[in-house]
């Protein structure tokens, strides 16, 4: 055989080899491709999984929070209201007591606590006439 026609053989030859080659290389890159993009997609669907899952775990904390706030505010309510009610119930018992108590009561209730005191064994001092006491005695006990 002529050698040009083994060459051009030979060329053929080297020639279909490389294009199969060729041909099984980007068969390998495409299923590669294809290979990646499918683990592309399902770590995307995860991706997409677990951010839905951080959203309505978040959503889930937003609504105890919020409900959380509403039942101490509710309670700081009720809290008020209690110390509302009891102020005015102090007031309006010191509205009573101070006019239920008159002047002449408090002055008989002094002589009366005088009376007891003069009474008593101990050893006291009794200044009389004090003006700014409503005219009681102001007493010293002697032992002090």
């Amino acid at each position: 055989m002529p050698d040009q026609l083994r060459k051009s053989i030979e060329m053929k030859a080297q020639a279909e080899q490389d294009a199969e080659r060729m041909d099984y290389e980007l068969e390998k890159e495409k299923k590669k491709a294809e290979q990646d993009a499918a683990l592309m997609m399902i770590e995307a669907e995860q991706d997409a999984k677990r951010m839905d899952y951080e959203l309505e775990k978040d959503k889930k904390q937003a609504e105890q929070d919020a409900a959380l706030m509403e039942y101490t505010l509710q309670q700081e309510r009720k809290e008020a209201e209690r110390k509302a009610i009891e102020a005015q119930g102090i007031a309006d018992f010191q509205s009573i007591v101070s006019d239920g108590i008159s002047e002449n009561l408090l002055k008989w209730k002094g002589i009366e606590a005088t009376e007891k005191l003069a009474d008593s064994d101990n050893a006291k001092m009794v200044i009389m006439g004090g003006g700014g006491s409503g005219g009681l005695p102001v007493i010293l006990s002697g032992g002090d």
